[in-house]
């Protein structure tokens, strides 16, 4: 562990909505104030965006609507950099690639309005490893990595699989701080995660066969606290997942509470692959606590044979367990790679502060 004379003072920064980035804000603080430094988590993230353009905005926004939305905030916003300036880094907490497009976040007018403080990034993936995310940035005319002097990813798989090296680190995840872990189960329980717009027949295939063999479920929708749905997944025993995940918060969620994740096709959880060199959304091996099962007539058989094999004590605690034995950082956070960021920011980053 990094040891430090004086505690770093560092800011993360998110969005306030009940959301995953708030959740890797949340762990990562947890995971820095144990490891001894000065964190704070602010939620305006959209003090950025007000430093937009309003040529990149004219498309959303009519100038008058613009400028009075940036006047509102104008004296809270000056105070907000007065503030920011305190600190020796900030961290951005946002979904990728919504933090990358030209027209939601300036972080480099950002970062000079803050006397180029070191700005680093915190999300489940590095942009490096998300090909198609780049070749459409780049068509596009959307930001890079290069916006940011650092990056910290919750996995080293997305589209593909590479070793964290300049200018990224693999951290994890400290899920475990927010106190999610198996308990012996009421009975079995369904989850199906919020419906994804294209892929309404799979739900409805998933719900049809739960139905048919009786299995309690509650299928998602509306909007809901991050307490209100923990408590959700603290009763799950089986989760289903939606759409082809980049890494999907809920899923380590679930397998913190050790239920089962469910999922037509083994590429739809890209940060599970176990492979070494997985293809770009191609299939790969996931641990045992996965089930893939194909179509819904397969899906009934699996089903079927849990249910008659389910122990509500102590299956939870063997998914858990399979969880832990192959993807530990994603609950207990990664140290080694944590302290090498640090050692970056303090020999490299912060040297340049102000500058």
């Amino acid at each position: 562990m990094v040891k430090v004379d004086k505690p770093l003072k560092i800011a993360i920064i998110t969005k306030p909505n009940f959301a995953s980035p708030r959740v890797l804000a949340s762990c990562l603080e947890a995971y820095m104030r144990n490891r001894g430094f000065d964190v704070s988590v602010i939620y305006k993230i959209d003090f950025f965006k007000r430093l937009l353009d309003y040529r990149v905005m004219r498309n959303r926004y009519s100038l008058l609507a613009w400028y009075g939305y940036k006047l509102l905030n104008y004296y809270k916003d000056r105070a907000l950099v007065k503030e920011l300036k305190a600190f020796d880094a900030i961290i951005i907490a946002e979904t990728s690639p919504k933090c990358y497009l030209k027209d939601e976040y300036d972080f480099v007018k950002g970062k000079k309005l803050l006397n180029n403080i070191p700005l680093v990034y915190h999300g489940v993936y590095f942009l490096g490893n998300a090909p198609t995310i780049v070749d459409m940035f780049a068509k596009e005319g959307h930001n890079n990595a290069s916006i940011f002097d650092w990056h910290l990813a919750v996995s080293a798989v997305t589209e593909i699989k590479s070793q964290p090296s300049p200018p990224w680190n693999q951290v994890g995840m400290y899920l475990k701080s927010t106190g999610l872990r198996p308990t012996k189960k009421a009975a079995t329980f369904a989850v199906v995660d919020f419906e994804r717009k294209g892929r309404e027949k799979i739900r409805d295939e998933q719900i049809q066969v739960l139905e048919s063999l009786r299995i309690p479920y509650v299928a998602l929708g509306g909007t809901m606290t991050i307490d209100e749905i923990r408590e959700i997944y603290k009763k799950a025993t089986y989760y289903f997942i939606q759409f082809p995940e980049s890494f999907g918060l809920p899923i380590a969620e679930c397998l913190s509470c050790g239920a089962y994740i469910f999922l037509p096709e083994s590429s739809w959880a890209m940060a599970w692959r176990l492979d070494e060199n997985p293809a770009v959304h191609g299939p790969g091996k996931l641990a045992d606590c996965f089930v893939v099962y194909g179509d819904k007539d397969n899906l009934q058989l699996r089903l079927q044979e849990m249910e008659q094999q389910y122990d509500l004590e102590e299956t939870p605690k063997t998914v858990f367990n399979t969880f832990l034995e192959n993807y530990r950082s994603y609950y207990d956070g990664n140290g080694e790679q944590f302290d090498e960021f640090i050692q970056h920011l303090e020999n490299t980053l912060l040297p340049t502060k102000g500058l």
